[in-house]
């Protein structure tokens, strides 16, 4: 299994990326391709193996990654579907528009029906918890399961997630409870 692919980028595509790894081309299907010709990336990957192709998906944040896999467990989803999801916007605003319960959102996604943005809520919003990062870059959901324990809803933490500063989970509950304060 392939965890990550370091290369050049060679080519682009519609839905993804040729990238170089010491002379062997890799097709690599990309959410959002961000990169040009000649830039050197590395791609998280996920590979989606079937009777008749061998698939390669690439994330630039394991945090997409994660939520790749996650959107392909919900029944109706598949890989070209979790990726056109992950197209419309960064993990953590997917996340957050699960936790709003934003049908919307989802059914302004080519191929996404009403039924499809229902079920991926449904089953998605119990099991994502919705993480805060710290200035070391090391996930935390303590604060959020704080903030529950204290009665805020996901809705509410979701809206001021993005704005929590701090280094101690302590400092970051304080940073969360100001904001809270003004926007509740």
């Amino acid at each position: 299994m392939i965890a990550y692919l370091d290369g050049t980028i060679a080519g682009l595509e519609s839905d993804g990326v040729l990238l170089d790894i010491g002379g062997v081309g890799y097709r690599v299907f990309v959410a959002r391709p961000q990169s040009e010709i000649g830039d050197r990336v590395r791609f998280w990957i996920s590979e989606i193996i079937r009777e008749d192709k061998h698939d390669l998906y690439g994330f630039s944040e394991r945090s997409e990654q994660a939520l790749f896999e996650q959107l392909m467990s919900v029944s109706g989803v598949g890989p070209k579907l979790a990726q056109k999801i992950l197209a419309s916007g960064s993990a953590e605003e997917i996340i957050r528009h699960i936790h709003l319960d934003d049908v919307a959102f989802f059914n302004a996604i080519s191929g996404v029906g009403k039924k499809t943005a229902q079920k991926i809520i449904l089953d998605l919003k119990g099991v994502l918890v919705l993480e805060t990062k710290t200035a070391s870059g090391s996930v935390q959901s303590d604060v959020s399961d704080a903030l529950e324990s204290l009665g805020y809803s996901k809705a509410d933490i979701a809206n001021i997630a993005k704005d929590i500063a701090g280094e101690t989970t302590e400092a970051r509950v304080k940073s969360a409870l100001k904001l809270l304060s003004r926007h509740v």
